[in-house]
Order: structure tokens, then C-alpha cells, then sequence
């Protein structure tokens, strides 16, 4: 590629990732339980909400449980974070390419 259609793709990806609108970083857990004992002794289990983890800073991650009516959404969401994290590390390559091309320009 040269150098001008290196800044093409770099504008298009640009566009792109401003066209995928509001995302999340991080992961639903679904399918997890809680047990608990019984007065009989036999232990039991029940579904919990999922839980979104994600990063709050450096070295941090926080949790938060998702009700039901809202897991789609927060799914919409975790896949348009994905979408836009391939779309920053295409844009970070093509950035690298450009900014090490130390060949003799004509």
C-alpha cells in the first residue's frame, strides 16, 4: 500500500468506528448459580442475573448485574465494543506502517 491509500483506510476506519454509536469493553457472565442449604441439609441452586465485568482503570475491574429485560442490549453493546477494539488495532497497524516508512520518498 502507499502512503495515500494508507490515510484512506486510516479515514475509513475513523468513520467506522464513529458509525458504531455507544459500546461496552468487557464480558457478560450468564449461567452462573448460587447454591445454597436447606433446613434439611440438601443443598440447592437457583439462576442469578448476569453480571457485566469490565475495566475501571488500570489494574481494575468492576461488576455489575444486568436485569433480565436488559441483556440483549447490553449484548448489542459488548459487540460493538469487539467491532471497535479489531477496528483501533487495524487503524494502530496501518498507523506503525505509515509512521516507520523510512524509505526515500520520490
Amino acid at each position: 500500500m502507499n502512503e495515500s491509500q494508507v490515510l484512506k483506510r486510516l479515514n475509513q476506519i475513523t468513520s467506522e468506528a464513529e458509525a458504531l454509536g455507544p459500546y461496552l469493553e468487557g464480558d457478560l457472565l450468564e449461567n452462573k448459580k448460587a447454591t445454597y442449604v436447606k433446613k434439611d441439609g440438601t443443598v440447592s441452586t437457583y439462576p442469578t442475573a448476569p453480571v457485566l465485568q469490565y475495566r475501571a482503570g488500570p489494574g481494575r475491574r468492576r461488576s455489575k448485574r444486568i436485569p433480565s429485560d436488559k441483556v440483549e442490549a447490553v449484548k448489542r453493546l459488548l459487540e460493538a465494543g469487539r467491532l471497535r477494539h479489531a477496528l483501533q488495532v487495524q487503524h494502530r497497524e496501518l498507523a506503525a506502517t505509515l509512521a516507520l516508512d523510512f524509505k526515500k520518498k520520490d
